[in-house]
């Protein structure tokens, strides 16, 4: 499966990105569905156990036949599991003999975006091909990020703006918030020594380094012109927390938008 925030591959009980950090939800769903099942068992075979002090042979019966269900039950989920992991190496594994296979055109497409300064669209296509993952794409790692995290504050404001419906529960706060975290997060792993790299790295020179300073000034911009924030506050927004910084945007938020913040 992906990160749903950068794109790397994450195996299901993964409870965090190995590469930006953030929380699995899927590998979260999956743990409490298996405790669910592990509950369950716990619960049903105490109470035939004490059922069977009274019932003697029929009440063996009884925890014999509901463990075997609940075998059944179990094997069937981690057929489930194992089928959708085998799928996605599939996937997987497809994916990189295409970009193996068109490489001169992936890199060519790549340079094109990054002079274009095509934030989104190369957001999206290296998505497509797990170019993120890929090591023949390392000079690209902090480009990629970058894109990512771009892309992420962007859709956080779409969300504000129209409302995601099927991200459930969630509120302008929580929008806020998330944008918040890779705003605060942006020297860390896009222009922080989170990479391992060296000062002379391809990464930091040429149009790589001019792109890096261009998205910033965007994602700086789209932030500034979306939340109304005045120009100290823009430039002073890299250094916040994440705390100091999402309550600055949400409160920002509830003066633009008062009519739907005010039942959160």
């Amino acid at each position: 499966m992906k990160c749903k925030y950068c794109g790397s591959n994450l195996g299901i009980e993964d409870a965090v990105c190995p590469y930006c950090g953030k929380e699995n939800e899927q590998a979260a769903g999956y743990q409490t569905e298996k405790k669910e099942y592990s509950d369950e068992y716990e619960a049903v075979k105490k109470d035939v156990k004490e059922k069977s002090k009274l019932a003697g042979r029929i009440g063996r019966l009884i925890v014999i036949s509901v463990m075997l269900v609940i075998i059944f039950l179990m094997s069937i989920f981690i057929i489930s599991n194992s089928d959708v992991e085998r799928r996605i190496k599939r996937e997987e594994f497809e994916i990189s003999r295409e970009v193996a296979k068109n490489r001169s055109e992936i890199t060519a497409t790549l340079k094109n975006m990054e002079k274009n300064r095509e934030y989104l669209a190369m957001d999206n296509y290296q998505l497509n091909y797990s170019l993120r993952a890929n090591s023949d794409f390392d000079d690209y790692s902090r480009v990629f990020t970058a894109v990512i995290n771009y892309g992420v504050i962007h859709d956080d404001i779409l969300s504000i703006i129209d409302g995601y419906d099927y991200y459930g529960e969630r509120t302008n706060k929580d929008w806020c918030y998330d944008a918040a975290i890779y705003i605060s997060d942006w020297n860390k792993y896009v222009g922080g020594a989170f990479w391992g790299d060296s000062e002379d790295s391809p990464m930091h020179s040429g149009e790589h380094g001019e792109f890096l300073l261009n998205i910033k000034k965007e994602t700086q911009d789209m932030v500034q012109v979306y939340f109304k924030l005045t120009d100290e506050e823009a430039s002073s927004m890299w250094e916040m927390s994440e705390e100091e910084l999402g309550e600055l945007l949400y409160s920002k938020c509830k003066d633009i938008y008062p009519e739907e913040s005010s039942d959160e």
